[in-house]
Protein backbone atom coordinates (compact mmCIF):
# COMPACT_ATOMS: atom_id res chain seq x y z
CA UNK A 1 0.00 0.00 0.00
CA UNK A 2 1.62 3.56 -1.04
CA UNK A 3 1.31 6.51 0.92
CA UNK A 4 1.04 9.35 -2.28
CA UNK A 5 0.27 12.18 0.10
CA UNK A 6 2.99 11.77 2.69
CA UNK A 7 5.55 11.21 -0.50
CA UNK A 8 4.78 14.25 -1.66
CA UNK A 9 4.96 16.07 1.17
CA UNK A 10 8.06 14.63 2.48
CA UNK A 11 9.88 15.34 -0.92
CA UNK A 12 9.04 18.81 -0.91
CA UNK A 13 9.92 19.25 2.51
CA UNK A 14 13.15 18.23 2.08
CA UNK A 15 13.50 20.20 -1.31
CA UNK A 16 14.47 23.64 0.47
CA UNK A 17 12.00 25.31 -1.73
CA UNK A 18 11.69 29.02 -1.06
CA UNK A 19 7.49 28.74 0.37
CA UNK A 20 6.05 31.96 -0.78
CA UNK A 21 3.00 30.83 -0.09
CA UNK A 22 0.43 30.14 2.93
CA UNK A 23 0.87 28.53 5.59
CA UNK A 24 2.45 31.74 7.45
CA UNK A 25 4.84 29.71 9.19
CA UNK A 26 6.92 29.37 5.80
CA UNK A 27 7.47 25.48 7.30
CA UNK A 28 9.30 26.91 9.82
CA UNK A 29 9.51 24.88 13.03
CA UNK A 30 7.56 26.86 16.29
CA UNK A 31 5.88 23.26 17.13
CA UNK A 32 7.98 20.57 15.13
CA UNK A 33 5.56 19.49 12.25
CA UNK A 34 5.60 22.75 9.98
CA UNK A 35 7.23 21.52 7.21
CA UNK A 36 4.91 19.11 6.35
CA UNK A 37 2.32 21.92 6.98
CA UNK A 38 0.84 22.90 3.30
CA UNK A 39 -1.67 24.15 0.80
CA UNK A 40 -2.55 23.58 -2.71
CA UNK A 41 0.86 23.61 -4.28
CA UNK A 42 1.57 22.28 -7.83
CA UNK A 43 1.58 18.64 -7.73
CA UNK A 44 -0.37 18.50 -4.19
CA UNK A 45 -3.46 18.43 -5.73
CA UNK A 46 -6.93 19.79 -4.16
CA UNK A 47 -9.43 17.66 -1.82
CA UNK A 48 -12.23 18.78 -3.02
CA UNK A 49 -11.11 18.96 -6.77
CA UNK A 50 -8.73 15.88 -6.36
CA UNK A 51 -7.27 14.32 -9.93
CA UNK A 52 -3.56 13.48 -8.09
CA UNK A 53 -2.27 12.33 -4.83
CA UNK A 54 -5.54 13.16 -2.97
CA UNK A 55 -7.88 10.48 -5.46
CA UNK A 56 -4.77 8.34 -5.34
CA UNK A 57 -5.05 8.13 -1.39
CA UNK A 58 -9.00 8.07 -1.39
CA UNK A 59 -8.54 5.03 -3.97
CA UNK A 60 -6.66 3.02 -1.63
CA UNK A 61 -9.34 3.79 1.14
CA UNK A 62 -12.00 2.97 -1.18
CA UNK A 63 -10.21 -0.41 -1.44
CA UNK A 64 -9.64 -1.46 2.21
CA UNK A 65 -13.67 -0.19 3.37
CA UNK A 66 -14.91 -1.88 -0.07
CA UNK A 67 -16.88 1.29 -1.22
CA UNK A 68 -16.37 4.57 -2.41
CA UNK A 69 -14.41 6.65 0.30
CA UNK A 70 -13.80 9.88 0.69
CA UNK A 71 -11.21 12.12 3.07
CA UNK A 72 -12.70 14.73 5.48
CA UNK A 73 -10.18 17.14 7.79
CA UNK A 74 -13.00 18.49 9.94
CA UNK A 75 -14.43 15.16 11.11
CA UNK A 76 -17.20 13.27 10.85
CA UNK A 77 -19.35 16.63 11.39
CA UNK A 78 -18.18 17.58 7.81
CA UNK A 79 -19.49 14.66 6.76
CA UNK A 80 -22.88 14.24 8.85
CA UNK A 81 -23.81 17.66 6.82
CA UNK A 82 -22.86 15.90 3.86
CA UNK A 83 -24.96 13.35 3.97
CA UNK A 84 -28.23 15.36 4.46
CA UNK A 85 -27.31 17.55 1.61
CA UNK A 86 -26.76 14.11 -0.61
CA UNK A 87 -30.42 12.74 0.81
CA UNK A 88 -32.09 16.74 -0.12
CA UNK A 89 -30.46 16.54 -3.19
CA UNK A 90 -32.15 13.08 -3.56
CA UNK A 91 -35.38 14.01 -2.45
CA UNK A 92 -35.31 17.28 -4.43
CA UNK A 93 -35.17 15.09 -7.65
CA UNK A 94 -38.15 13.35 -7.01
CA UNK A 95 -40.00 16.49 -6.32
CA UNK A 96 -40.14 16.42 -2.63
CA UNK A 97 -39.16 18.11 0.52
CA UNK A 98 -36.60 16.83 2.74
CA UNK A 99 -38.18 14.77 5.54
CA UNK A 100 -35.82 12.86 7.72
CA UNK A 101 -36.88 10.30 10.81
CA UNK A 102 -34.25 9.85 13.05
CA UNK A 103 -32.79 8.26 16.17
CA UNK A 104 -33.40 10.82 19.17
CA UNK A 105 -29.68 10.60 20.31
CA UNK A 106 -28.49 12.36 17.09
CA UNK A 107 -25.36 13.99 16.97
CA UNK A 108 -25.41 17.73 17.71
CA UNK A 109 -24.20 18.55 13.97
CA UNK A 110 -27.51 16.35 12.97
CA UNK A 111 -29.58 18.97 14.04
CA UNK A 112 -27.53 21.98 13.13
CA UNK A 113 -27.18 20.11 9.31
CA UNK A 114 -30.68 19.58 9.40
CA UNK A 115 -31.24 23.63 10.56
CA UNK A 116 -29.28 24.52 7.65
CA UNK A 117 -31.18 22.23 5.32
CA UNK A 118 -34.58 23.01 6.15
CA UNK A 119 -35.44 19.61 6.79
CA UNK A 120 -38.31 18.49 8.46
CA UNK A 121 -37.40 15.67 11.06
CA UNK A 122 -39.36 13.10 12.93
CA UNK A 123 -37.60 11.20 16.22
CA UNK A 124 -37.43 7.53 17.34
CA UNK A 125 -37.42 8.21 20.80
CA UNK A 126 -35.50 5.80 23.55
CA UNK A 127 -37.92 4.03 25.40
CA UNK A 128 -38.60 5.10 29.05
CA UNK A 129 -35.72 3.27 30.73
CA UNK A 130 -32.81 4.13 28.33
CA UNK A 131 -29.95 6.28 28.94
CA UNK A 132 -30.86 9.66 26.48
CA UNK A 133 -27.34 8.73 24.64
CA UNK A 134 -28.62 5.72 23.45
CA UNK A 135 -32.08 4.85 21.22
CA UNK A 136 -31.90 1.04 20.41
CA UNK A 137 -34.15 0.75 17.30
CA UNK A 138 -34.96 -2.38 16.11
CA UNK A 139 -35.92 -3.66 12.70
CA UNK A 140 -39.65 -4.49 13.73
CA UNK A 141 -40.03 -1.13 15.23
CA UNK A 142 -38.75 0.82 13.01
CA UNK A 143 -41.33 -1.73 9.98
CA UNK A 144 -44.15 -0.69 12.59
CA UNK A 145 -43.08 3.33 12.44
CA UNK A 146 -42.56 3.31 8.49
CA UNK A 147 -45.55 1.01 7.91
CA UNK A 148 -47.83 3.72 10.04
CA UNK A 149 -46.61 6.49 8.38
CA UNK A 150 -48.62 8.57 5.98
CA UNK A 151 -45.85 10.25 3.84
CA UNK A 152 -42.29 7.86 3.80
CA UNK A 153 -39.23 9.76 4.99
CA UNK A 154 -36.51 10.11 2.52
CA UNK A 155 -34.06 7.79 4.95
CA UNK A 156 -33.67 6.62 7.98
CA UNK A 157 -30.24 8.15 10.38
CA UNK A 158 -29.02 6.28 13.18
CA UNK A 159 -25.90 6.67 15.47
CA UNK A 160 -24.34 3.07 15.67
CA UNK A 161 -22.47 2.98 17.69
CA UNK A 162 -23.82 5.26 19.97
CA UNK A 163 -21.83 6.78 23.13
CA UNK A 164 -22.33 4.02 25.17
CA UNK A 165 -21.17 1.30 22.74
CA UNK A 166 -24.30 -0.18 21.98
CA UNK A 167 -24.62 -1.32 18.36
CA UNK A 168 -28.35 -1.93 17.07
CA UNK A 169 -28.36 -4.81 14.05
CA UNK A 170 -28.03 -2.95 11.24
CA UNK A 171 -28.28 -5.28 8.42
CA UNK A 172 -32.37 -6.30 9.22
CA UNK A 173 -32.69 -2.22 9.88
CA UNK A 174 -31.61 -1.97 6.40
CA UNK A 175 -33.42 -4.64 4.61
CA UNK A 176 -36.86 -3.16 6.22
CA UNK A 177 -35.58 0.53 4.76
CA UNK A 178 -35.33 -0.66 1.26
CA UNK A 179 -38.51 -2.68 1.61
CA UNK A 180 -40.11 0.97 2.24
CA UNK A 181 -38.14 2.44 -0.68
CA UNK A 182 -36.55 4.42 2.44
CA UNK A 183 -32.51 5.20 2.40
CA UNK A 184 -30.37 3.82 5.35
CA UNK A 185 -27.63 6.82 6.55
CA UNK A 186 -25.26 6.07 9.89
CA UNK A 187 -23.61 8.31 11.67
CA UNK A 188 -20.68 5.28 12.05
CA UNK A 189 -18.27 8.10 13.93
CA UNK A 190 -17.29 5.34 16.59
CA UNK A 191 -16.89 2.77 14.38
CA UNK A 192 -14.77 2.84 12.01
CA UNK A 193 -12.75 -0.39 12.73
CA UNK A 194 -15.59 -2.33 12.50
CA UNK A 195 -15.01 -2.90 8.64
CA UNK A 196 -11.91 -4.71 10.14
CA UNK A 197 -13.10 -7.56 12.28
CA UNK A 198 -12.71 -11.00 11.20
CA UNK A 199 -16.73 -10.51 10.13
CA UNK A 200 -17.47 -7.15 9.06
CA UNK A 201 -19.55 -4.93 10.84
CA UNK A 202 -19.35 -2.06 8.95
CA UNK A 203 -22.44 -0.08 8.29
CA UNK A 204 -22.03 -0.50 4.29
CA UNK A 205 -21.14 -3.57 4.16
CA UNK A 206 -24.47 -4.68 6.12
CA UNK A 207 -27.01 -2.47 3.90
CA UNK A 208 -26.41 0.86 4.77
CA UNK A 209 -26.54 3.48 1.85
CA UNK A 210 -24.13 5.93 3.26
CA UNK A 211 -22.19 6.52 6.58
CA UNK A 212 -19.49 8.72 7.86
CA UNK A 213 -16.78 7.22 9.99
CA UNK A 214 -14.27 9.48 12.63
CA UNK A 215 -11.20 7.63 11.65
CA UNK A 216 -9.69 9.94 14.65
CA UNK A 217 -11.31 8.23 17.26
CA UNK A 218 -10.69 4.20 17.21
CA UNK A 219 -7.62 4.76 14.01
CA UNK A 220 -4.55 5.91 14.76
CA UNK A 221 -5.67 9.41 12.92
CA UNK A 222 -4.81 12.61 14.26
CA UNK A 223 -8.04 14.89 15.21
CA UNK A 224 -10.64 15.90 12.48
CA UNK A 225 -9.60 12.79 9.92
CA UNK A 226 -12.63 11.09 8.41
CA UNK A 227 -14.83 9.04 5.80
CA UNK A 228 -17.30 9.66 3.77
CA UNK A 229 -18.53 6.26 2.56
CA UNK A 230 -21.37 5.67 0.08
CA UNK A 231 -22.30 2.36 -1.21
CA UNK A 232 -22.32 0.99 -4.85
CA UNK A 233 -26.68 0.53 -4.02
CA UNK A 234 -26.83 4.19 -3.58
CA UNK A 235 -28.86 6.81 -5.43
CA UNK A 236 -26.11 7.74 -8.47
CA UNK A 237 -27.06 11.49 -7.24
CA UNK A 238 -24.73 10.58 -4.12
CA UNK A 239 -21.89 9.44 -6.12
CA UNK A 240 -22.11 12.37 -8.61
CA UNK A 241 -22.40 14.96 -5.99
CA UNK A 242 -20.54 13.56 -3.55
CA UNK A 243 -17.36 16.22 -3.62
CA UNK A 244 -19.80 18.76 -3.76
CA UNK A 245 -21.49 17.89 -0.85
CA UNK A 246 -18.64 17.73 1.02
CA UNK A 247 -16.80 21.04 -0.28
CA UNK A 248 -20.26 22.51 0.17
CA UNK A 249 -19.54 22.28 4.12
CA UNK A 250 -15.54 22.23 4.16
CA UNK A 251 -12.84 24.68 4.23
CA UNK A 252 -11.24 26.06 1.03
CA UNK A 253 -7.84 25.32 3.27
CA UNK A 254 -8.27 21.69 4.26
CA UNK A 255 -5.83 20.28 6.23
CA UNK A 256 -2.43 18.92 4.59
CA UNK A 257 -1.13 17.03 8.23
CA UNK A 258 -4.49 15.63 8.54
CA UNK A 259 -4.59 14.39 5.08
CA UNK A 260 -1.25 12.63 5.26
CA UNK A 261 -2.24 10.76 8.83
CA UNK A 262 -5.28 9.30 6.57
CA UNK A 263 -2.97 8.50 3.75
CA UNK A 264 -0.45 6.85 6.11
CA UNK A 265 -3.40 5.04 7.76
CA UNK A 266 -4.30 3.48 4.77
CA UNK A 267 -0.58 1.65 4.74
CA UNK A 268 -1.04 0.65 8.75
CA UNK A 269 -4.07 -1.10 8.03
CA UNK A 270 -2.98 -3.01 5.21
CA UNK A 271 0.04 -3.92 7.28
CA UNK A 272 -1.35 -6.21 9.55
CA UNK A 273 -4.37 -4.10 11.44
CA UNK A 274 -6.96 -7.19 10.62
CA UNK A 275 -4.61 -9.41 12.99
CA UNK A 276 -3.95 -6.88 15.55
CA UNK A 277 -7.43 -6.27 15.92
CA UNK A 278 -8.41 -9.52 16.20
CA UNK A 279 -6.10 -10.23 18.92
CA UNK A 280 -7.29 -7.26 20.60
CA UNK A 281 -11.08 -8.72 20.34
CA UNK A 282 -9.60 -11.22 22.01
CA UNK A 283 -7.69 -10.08 24.69
CA UNK A 284 -11.26 -7.75 25.30
CA UNK A 285 -13.42 -10.80 25.28
CA UNK A 286 -11.35 -12.59 28.11
CA UNK A 287 -11.01 -9.68 29.86
CA UNK A 288 -14.80 -9.75 30.14
CA UNK A 289 -14.81 -12.84 31.01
Amino acid sequence: MNTPICDFVKKYAESDSLRLHMPGHKGNAFLGMESLDITEISGADSLYEAEGIIKESEKNASELFGCKTLYSTEGSSQCIRAMLYLIALHSKSNGKKPLILAGRNAHKTFISAAALLDYEVRWIYPEADESYLSCKINAEKLDSVLSASDEKPAAVYLTNPDYLGNCVDIKPIADVCHRHNVLLAVDNAHGAYLRFLSESQHPIDLGADICCDSAHKTLPVLTGGAYLHISDKAPVIFKEQSKNALAMFGSTSPSYIIMQSLDMANKYIADGYCEKLGKTVDSVSALKE
